[in-house]
């Protein structure tokens, strides 16, 4: 056996990278990825040059392969040639081809409108409806232009405290329902409370309606 580096049969696989000639080399039964790598980083490169290694300078060469070993590897490795000189395995698709680049995705892309269309949109959002001038015509800027449930709520819990600490009641009591709330909502249904609503919102702005001008618009069924 020779063990020539500059074997003719090699020249296909000068072209291969490490990882690929590693590939290769593990098709030689009893040859592991690991095995066909140490292979080939020492210069037995193809399945010839193993092939037509010898058993010592093999086992030399190659870490943790010991000469029997490094026989049975060079008799695997006659045993597959002939197998790829007389047809039966075909190997030539794995030496010749090399992995290609998956290609990158295309980026997305999004067709923007004009600028001009952008500012006719942001227009027409804020456009001022008729409800949102009936408000401001109440000086309501803030929240509907009626009285909220919670609010009216507030309002006879709040009216019901100042009649149970001797405030005058403001309506005949005559037809109205004992007790203090109950004095409190009719005077609310009456509209006869001097009172103020204050509406806030969260970046501290506040707007101050007048209650009777909220009860206006508000149903006290």
């Amino acid at each position: 056996m020779s063990d020539d580096p500059e074997n003719k049969e090699s020249e296909t696989e000068e072209s291969l990278t490490m990882e690929e000639i590693a590939s290769l080399l593990s098709n030689i039964g009893g040859v592991g990825p690991k095995t066909a790598e140490k292979l080939a980083q020492a210069g037995y490169d193809s399945i010839e040059k193993v092939a037509h290694a010898e058993k010592e300078k093999l086992a030399e060469a190659v870490a943790g392969l010991s000469e029997s070993k490094a026989e049975g590897v060079i008799v695997e490795a006659l045993a597959l040639l002939e197998k790829i000189e007389t047809g039966v395995v075909d190997l030539s698709g794995k030496s010749k081809s090399k992995r290609k680049k998956a290609p990158e995705p295309e980026p997305d892309r999004h067709e923007l409108e004009p600028i001009e269309e952008i500012a006719r949109a942001k227009e027409r959002k804020n456009l001022v409806t008729g409800y949102d001038e009936d408000k401001a015509a109440l000086g309501v800027t803030i929240g509907p232009k009626w009285l909220t449930k919670y609010e009216k709520a507030r309002i006879i819990g709040a009216r019901a405290l100042q009649i149970s600490m001797g405030a005058p009641v403001m309506i005949e009591v005559g037809n109205t329902p004992m007790g203090r709330f109950g004095f409190a909502e009719e005077e609310l249904r009456a509209g006869v409370l001097p009172m103020t609503v204050r509406r806030s919102l969260p970046t501290g702005e506040y707007n101050d309606v007048p209650l009777s001008v909220l009860l206006k618009n508000t149903r006290l069924d």
